[in-house]
């Protein structure tokens, strides 16, 4: 597991870590998401996924499968007007991520809340509308 930043309360991410949790259906990844902060709510949740899938990746889970991430780290700063709307509280990241039912994890510490949960990720149509806004590179682009 790593710890990275994503945004929560005012546009700001929350810290996060993530790990695989598995494969799902095709274009679908499974990753095991918890947030730090005083209140999580499932958007917090599924913000920190989706920002782990694009720009970090994550470790590989009890099958040993490794996710890289879909653009570079620097990609967020470069595309930062569309990152930001993108992954605001509302924005429309929270259309390529589910939560799967049954599988939340809170855990009391004293800077506040650790809450988690294993979140079903959109690759495939994630992967669409980041390559037409120019964040990730097209797999026919070649190298």
């Amino acid at each position: 597991m790593f710890a990275v930043t994503a945004m929560a309360k005012g546009g700001e991410m929350p810290k996060y870590d993530m790990t695989g949790a598995g494969s799902g259906n095709e274009g679908m990844v499974l990753v095991k998401v918890f947030v730090y902060a005083k209140t999580v709510t499932d958007q917090d949740l599924k913000r920190a996924a989706v920002h782990g899938v694009v720009f970090r990746g994550c470790t590989g889970n009890n099958s040993g499968a490794i996710q890289p991430a879909m653009a570079s780290p620097e990609s967020e700063n470069s595309h930062a007007e569309f990152c930001k709307a993108f992954f605001a509280s509302d924005g429309e990241c929270q259309n390529y991520a589910s939560i799967i039912a049954g599988s939340y994890e809170r855990v009391k510490t004293q800077k506040g809340l650790k809450c988690g949960a294993i979140v079903q990720v959109s690759k495939t149509a994630l992967r669409k509308v980041l390559e037409k806004a120019g964040v990730v590179r097209s797999l026919s682009s070649g190298f």
